[in-house]
């Protein structure tokens, strides 16, 4: 037992060089979880945009679409946790000594199975100028009250962006 939680330990000290790339068309919000299980929010990536992060093996990443605060995934996984970068090294099989280290792509994307219902009021949310107006659109309550939710979360969003 006590030899596992070394080799465990000894895996979390292993760096791990990734390079996170925005494969959507929304801003994506990065959140580390800590050792504590609490996110810790990293940055705001752009569409089309990437992030260079120098993290450690075995660390939790998670991705959200900043207004709608739907995850992402990062490789097909909702909860991103990285390799060593020296494993991956190995399992690319390269011919040629390591020398420096080697940073992983990984594509954030949109879940398959996003709902038509939420690409709809994201596009809203960015059509709309102020809450006021959502009224006159004549919408099932529901719809009205997340889109009003979405309008927060998209001017909150904005504020930290400019602080």
């Amino acid at each position: 037992m006590m030899a596992l939680m070394d080799d465990q330990l000894r895996y979390n000290r292993q760096p791990a060089y990734i390079r996170f790339k925005n494969d959507t068309h929304y801003d994506v919000e990065v959140v580390w979880i800590n050792f504590h299980k609490k996110e810790k929010p990293y940055c705001i990536l752009p569409p089309g945009q990437f992030l260079d992060v120098n993290t450690y093996a075995t660390h939790p990443w998670i991705f959200r679409e900043c207004i709608s605060k739907s995850r992402m995934v990062a490789n097909g996984q909702e909860v991103f946790m990285a390799i060593p970068w020296v494993e991956e090294h190995r399992r690319l099989a390269f011919d040629h000594p390591i020398s420096i280290p080697l940073r992983t792509m990984v594509i954030i994307k949109m879940p398959g199975a996003m709902e038509l219902r939420l690409l709809c009021l994201l596009k809203l949310v960015n059509i709309i100028k102020a809450k006021e107006d959502i009224r006159t659109l004549e919408l099932p309550v529901i719809l009205t009250k997340e889109l009003i939710q979405m309008i927060v979360n998209k001017e909150e969003y904005k504020s930290r962006l400019t602080n």
